[in-house]
């Protein structure tokens, strides 16, 4: 039982980062998802440092990984909240962050500090600009990834459907591999 219980909580865990990052783009535009994928990427660095940088028998890392685990439930939604709040496109700016930032109409900024901290100010820029030209520029390098892994998959899939005809005990998989498996047996029918 606690293992289903594991399996489904662990499933809508996944769903809901996987959820998570296209409804931050489609609610609150592309400085929003930017803002949301980059704070993701941000918690989990720490979050598998702090895993890989603690001894395994430890009793902080025990806790610390139980912490955070149950945690994770209110931090992903809270960083959706954050960033639907902070970068959404019905904010009250309406241009984007370089448009915000370097367009020279930083004139209602009171001071420094509000300039670069504050609503579309310098350190915005900074961390959503570099992490829009980080994904814009590795996307090559994801393409390549996927690929990579499908073929993976791919060649898992005949070493197991061959493993199925050559020992296994049921005639299916020699009929379905006979019929639908290979492209010379097509002909024979």
């Amino acid at each position: 039982m606690w293992l289903i219980f594991r399996f489904v909580s662990s499933l809508i865990f996944l769903l809901s980062i996987i959820l998570s990052i296209p409804i931050a783009f489609d609610v609150g535009g592309r400085d929003s998802g930017l803002a949301h994928s980059l704070a993701l990427f941000c918690f989990y660095f720490v979050y598998s440092g702090l895993r890989i940088a603690t001894p395994k028998d430890s009793r902080f890392r025990y806790a610390l990984v139980q912490l955070v685990s149950v945690t994770q439930w209110i931090i992903i939604p809270a960083l959706l909240i954050w960033s639907l709040n902070r970068f959404s496109v019905d904010s009250n700016m309406s241009e984007n962050w370089v448009a915000r930032t370097f367009g020279g109409k930083r004139s209602k900024d009171t001071s420094v500090v509000e300039w670069i901290f504050g609503p579309g100010g310098l350190y915005d820029a900074l961390t959503v600009g570099t992490w829009d030209k980080v994904l814009t520029y590795s996307t090559p390098l994801f393409q390549l990834a996927e690929g990579f892994c499908s073929l993976l998959v791919i060649q898992a899939a005949g070493q197991i459907t061959r493993w199925l005809v050559n020992r296994g005990r049921s005639d299916t998989w020699m009929v379905s591999h006979k019929y639908c498996g290979s492209p010379n047996n097509a002909d024979r029918g």
